[in-house]
């Protein structure tokens, strides 16, 4: 497993008026939610540039991996290009992560954004390249799908360096377990966490405030899951925990349970912080997170308060 390179990287703040890169390092995207995202994006001052092969279709992916892994190098080697945003998840990162350049991501650091399957391309940068990535929004599988107001606010408020994104609510949360922590942020989607697990790109929690959440998987699926990171060791030295709203991820026959009686059954005593129920990952809001930035967990307030916005100011 991989420890993050020091010091961690902030990529520059956007601008109103800079270029965004869309590529698709994952699964094939449906042209008309890229146009409506794309139009989102442009409503927010940014001028979107896609990915030489983002339209591209290989069987379950956005085509041929070394196509796919070359938008992404091609957009951090682009003077031009100041962010990256993920069109949408699916399935695929994990077969391009052995393609990417550390060194030429790391001499072009820049503000890389999205949730789902690229969970593990966030963690890649983080662990492999010591640049902070984002968790959040995708332009066709997030904006392109949903209106998503409050999260569109929170998204370009956080990537120009604005103070007042930095501290996210959630009223719907529920309180598992009390408490307050602080810690660096960490974690993704439940799926792609597990697929990290015994490779060069493993999640790191110790000390971490994880984030958790999934989409459309069974509960007794759900359970397995939690219950490899959990004898993986993975929620050993933990800060904190923030699970999603686990979309569609229900019981499939009467007597199968609750998704809270997973939680209970895996944290009987947890001694600190969980929140569920908040809109991370697939849902109607996202929160826009950097992950290896420092934030403070309140189960009181339901909040989360980031140290910083994740960016580099002033550039």
């Amino acid at each position: 497993m991989s420890n993050p390179i020091h010091p961690l990287i902030r990529p520059p703040q956007l601008k109103r008026g800079d270029v965004v890169g869309v590529v698709a390092p994952a699964g094939p995207v449906d042209r008309n939610q890229l146009d409506k995202g794309l139009e989102v994006i442009r409503a927010m001052g940014f001028e979107p540039q896609l990915g030489k092969h983002v339209y591209a279709r290989s069987r379950f992916m956005a085509g041929p991996d070394k196509e796919r892994a070359q938008d992404l190098i091609d957009m951090f080697r682009n003077p031009e290009v100041r962010a990256i945003f993920c069109a949408r998840g699916g399935y695929g990162v994990n077969r391009i992560l052995s393609y990417l350049k550390p060194a030429i991501i790391r001499a072009n650091p820049k503000v890389v954004v999205g949730s789902s399957d690229i969970t593990l391309l966030l963690n890649f940068l983080v662990q492999n390249c010591g640049l902070v990535a984002f968790h959040g929004p995708m332009v066709a599988g997030s904006f392109g799908r949903a209106e998503m107001k409050q999260s569109r606010r929170q998204f370009k408020a956080l990537l120009t360096g604005d103070a007042k994104s930095r501290v996210l609510r959630s009223p719907r949360a529920k309180v598992f377990s009390e408490g307050i922590a602080q810690g660096k942020i960490t974690g993704g989607c439940l799926t792609l966490l597990c697929r990290s697990l015994n490779t060069h790109y493993e999640i790191n929690t110790r000390n971490r405030i994880l984030l958790i959440e999934d989409v459309s998987e069974p509960l007794y699926r759900i359970d397995g899951m939690l219950w490899q990171l959990k004898n993986a060791g993975k929620f050993k030295g933990v800060r904190g925990i923030i699970f999603g709203e686990m979309v569609n991820c229900r019981s499939q026959r009467p007597g199968d349970g609750t998704i809270e009686d997973i939680y209970a059954d895996l944290f009987p005593n947890p001694g600190f912080p969980i929140l569920t129920h908040c809109p991370i990952g697939h849902g109607k809001e996202v929160w826009t997170l950097p992950l290896e930035t420092s934030a403070i967990l309140d189960s009181a307030s339901k909040s989360l308060e980031l140290k910083n916005c994740g960016v580099k100011q002033g550039v």
